[in-house]
């Protein structure tokens, strides 16, 4: 069990979402942080905070308490029994009316299985978190633990498109819900290291007597010694494991390990025997040389004012130009390996390896100018492999391309939607109609006139009527009137390709197809601008009406 005989108390960060007056908060995200022994303890609150979710009458309140370390975990372990309450202060002039109160709790799952902890390996314990990739940004810099309640996440989403509520709870709480939505409707235990207050950990360069060394210094906490504690290095160089060692960590805390050369990537992990482990690095190298470029930039700063696009009534735009500067004055510092070294060399070859693989992940594919068959066969093989959905979004989608793709698509399990502009309609000038190009295109279809040649609107309807026919895909059309689309897009289940050209000229000239890393975002504008869009039905009888020949 957690032994809360080592923390001098608690604080509890509680935000909650109130989505209509008088109606009790549903938990937005919680932290309970343990203060350690020897820290002071926060300053109370007074009152709460409170953020208006726009208009939309929902409103998120944060509030703070204090607590002693044994009544803080007994209250995250009662929430979720559903006759759920916000936290009182242990100090009973600490507490105003918002304390005690009901709040609105989901069925909680515990991770990990009550009563372990674990520890955040993200981005390294004692590194600067990102806030992106490390799993509990809100741990800070503290060395820290943690174990995790996690609630249901529905009824956020006015509150996660609000970006004055998102900034609001990331201020008091350390964490974009945003970004990790996981945490939407759960609480947080966060335990900090009981023993060590910090590690410092370096190598020593070599003398005359003596190679290079590997130096760990434990401090403890107040009235704590490290004695108990044990260090256990592991070495890689050029993904290699070199080395893997246990040892006991002496009372004063210092260690200091002969390496000989320290070439390659050293990680330590440090355990308690009743704690379990209290802190891990991932293995890096150490830094030896840091260069330094030195630029004296002119004081003068030039302002270019340019139009932001070609029309004549362009708005103007203004930028900073790059400000001139004498030649650089380079300077090295620190020392180079006193060995020839592969590293780089070993990580250059790995580095085209990942890049390799990372191009082969997201489907990265160039087709050669003439390649238009292969590009044609390419798509047609990953239409054929659709589950759940097929969306075409291409502002010159036309007619001749439903045949040249879509009959790949099982029409029993997967819808198909196109999104077109009337860019993909437009009509060949008439000086185009002329040339004697053109004449011989006439006459190789088979029509005797201009005249009889159907417009793109036609010829479009025509196909999708024959496709319903023939392989009874219904698809469902839809034509931007305004050109808000560039780009073109291929949405396949939940994966999207980008697409460099359109699919009418997809390999004809060079070409790129990539799948993204972020589908999410693309979908959701994608379906935004479906709903602005008009059904082909309607825009074909518009365009009868306007007297286009159909």
């Amino acid at each position: 069990m957690l032994n809360t005989d080592f923390y001098a108390g608690a604080v509890i960060r509680l935000a909650t979402l109130q989505k209509q007056r008088d109606q009790a908060g549903q938990l937005l995200f919680a932290t309970v942080s343990l203060l350690p022994r020897g820290r002071p303890l926060p300053p109370s609150m007074e009152g709460l905070h409170r953020c208006p979710v726009g208009k939309t009458g929902e409103t998120v309140f944060f509030r703070r308490v204090l607590l002693s370390a044994q009544e803080a975990v007994k209250w995250y372990r009662s929430l979720g029994s559903g006759d759920d309450s916000s936290p009182t202060p242990s100090q009973s002039r600490e507490c105003n009316r918002y304390d005690g109160i009901k709040i609105d709790v989901s069925a909680l799952i515990d991770d990990p299985t009550w009563p372990y902890l674990g520890l955040p390996i993200g981005e390294g314990l004692f590194a600067h978190p990102s806030g992106r990739s490390h799993p509990a940004p809100f741990i800070g810099n503290a060395p820290s633990r943690v174990h995790r309640r996690f609630g249901s996440q529905d009824g956020f989403a006015l509150m996660l498109a609000d970006d004055k509520a998102v900034a609001f709870v990331a201020r008091r709480l350390h964490i974009d819900l945003r970004l990790y939505r996981e945490y939407l409707g759960s609480i947080v235990l966060v335990v900090p290291d009981p023993v060590l207050k910090q590690i410092d950990h370096f190598m020593i360069p070599a003398s005359n007597d003596r190679g290079e060394r590997i130096f760990y210094h434990f401090v403890p906490r107040a009235g704590e010694s490290p004695s108990d504690l044990k260090l256990t290095t592991f070495d890689k160089q050029n993904h290699l494991l070199t080395d893997f060692a246990t040892q006991d960590i002496p009372s004063n805390g210092i260690l200091d390990i002969d390496k000989g050369n320290c070439i390659g990537e050293y990680g330590y992990i440090v355990s308690h025997p009743k704690h379990g482990v209290l802190a891990y690095s991932p293995p890096r190298p150490f830094l030896r040389q840091v260069g330094f470029n030195v630029e004296i930039a002119s004081p003068e700063t030039k302002i270019v004012r340019v139009p932001i696009n070609e029309s004549a009534n362009s708005q103007y735009m203004e930028y900073q130009a790059a400000r001139q500067s004498l030649p650089a004055t380079r300077s090295l510092i620190g020392d180079a390996l006193r060995i020839p070294n592969v590293n780089a060399r070993v990580a250059i070859a790995a580095s085209l390896r990942e890049k390799l693989a990372s191009s082969e992940q997201y489907g990265q594919r160039w087709f050669p100018d003439g390649s238009r068959e292969e590009a044609m066969r390419f798509i047609q093989g990953e239409l054929r492999r659709a589950k759940s959905r097929v969306m075409i979004a291409d502002p010159y989608l036309a007619g001749l391309q439903l045949g040249q793709f879509l009959y790949a698509v099982n029409p029993e399990t997967t819808p198909v939607t196109l999104l077109t502009s009337r860019l993909a309609f437009k009509s060949i000038k008439q000086k185009s109609v002329k040339t004697a190009w053109w004449e011989m295109i006439i006459e190789g279809l088979g029509f005797k006139s201009k005249q009889q040649v159907p417009s793109k609107i036609k010829d479009f309807d025509q196909r999708l009527a024959q496709m319903e026919r023939d392989a009874k895909i219904a698809a469902k059309v839809y034509v931007l009137q305004s050109p808000i689309l560039h780009d073109r897009f291929l949405v396949i289940d939940d994966a999207v390709w980008f697409l460099g050209n359109s699919l009418n000229t997809l390999g004809d000239k060079a070409s790129l197809l990539v799948k993204l890393p972020n589908p999410d975002e693309v979908i959701d504008q994608l379906e935004g601008m479906l709903k602005q869009a008009m059904s082909f039905d309607n825009y074909k009888k518009r365009q009868d009406l306007k007297g286009t020949s159909l």
